[in-house]
C-alpha cells in the first residue's frame, strides 16, 4: 500500500502553526541524535563497552576504562585472546578476572594452581564434551607486563589452559559489571 498520498492528505489539512510545531519536533529529534552520536563518539575514546558470550565470569555485559593503571590483582579485564585455539580464535575478546600478575610467584602442583602460595583453582583434563584439554604449567615468578587470568565457572576457558595475558593485550579494566 502506497502510504504517500495519505501523508499528503493530512499535511495539506494542517495550519502553519501545526507544520511549524511539526518541524521543530523533527529538529529537535534530528539534533539529539546528532549530540547523541557525538557524546558517544567523544566516549568512546576513553570507556568501551564488554560483552561476554560463554558463562565463564558472573558477568554478562561490563564498561571498561581503556586507558588504566596501578595494580589490576583481582580486576576484571576486557582483553584479546592470546593465542589461536580449537575453542576460540586468537584475538577473540575475553573478560577475566586477573588472578595472579607480574611479580607474583605462580605454581602448578598437578592440576592445582596456586599465586604466592594462595590457591587459585584447578585445571580441568577435559573440556565439556569429554576431549582432552593441555594445561598451562608455569612454576615461577611472573615476567613483567604478564597476567595470570581466570573465570569464575570451574569450566572457564583461561590462562589454566593457554597462558598469559600480555598487558598489550588489554583493552580495558570494568569499572562496571552487571
Amino acid at each position: 500500500m502506497n502510504y504517500l498520498p495519505i501523508l499528503r492528505q493530512k499535511v495539506m489539512k494542517l495550519n502553519k502553526n501545526q507544520i511549524r510545531t511539526l518541524i521543530n519536533k523533527a529538529l529537535f529529534v534530528l539534533i539529539a541524535f546528532i549530540v547523541g552520536n557525538i557524546v558517544v563518539l567523544a566516549l568512546s575514546q576513553f570507556y568501551g563497552i564488554g560483552v561476554i558470550h560463554t558463562k565463564s565470569i558472573d558477568k554478562d555485559v561490563f564498561i571498561y576504562q581503556k586507558k588504566f593503571q596501578g595494580d589490576l590483582k583481582d580486576s576484571l579485564i576486557y582483553f584479546s585472546l592470546p593465542v589461536q585455539t580449537r575453542y576460540f580464535d586468537k584475538n577473540s575478546n575475553f573478560g577475566k578476572y586477573v588472578r595472579c600478575k607480574e611479580g607474583q610467584a605462580l605454581s602448578v602442583k598437578g592440576l592445582k594452581y596456586y599465586c604466592d602460595n594462595v590457591f587459585l583453582g584447578i585445571a580441568q583434563k577435559t573440556d565439556k564434551d569429554g576431549n582432552k584439554v593441555e594445561q598451562f604449567i608455569f612454576n615461577g615468578v611472573i615476567p613483567k607486563d604478564k597476567f595470570f587470568v581466570m573465570g569464575t565457572h570451574p569450566r572457564s576457558f583461561d590462562s589454566r589452559y593457554w597462558g598469559f595475558v600480555d598487558r598489550k593485550d588489554i583493552k580495558g579494566v570494568s569499572i562496571w559489571a552487571f
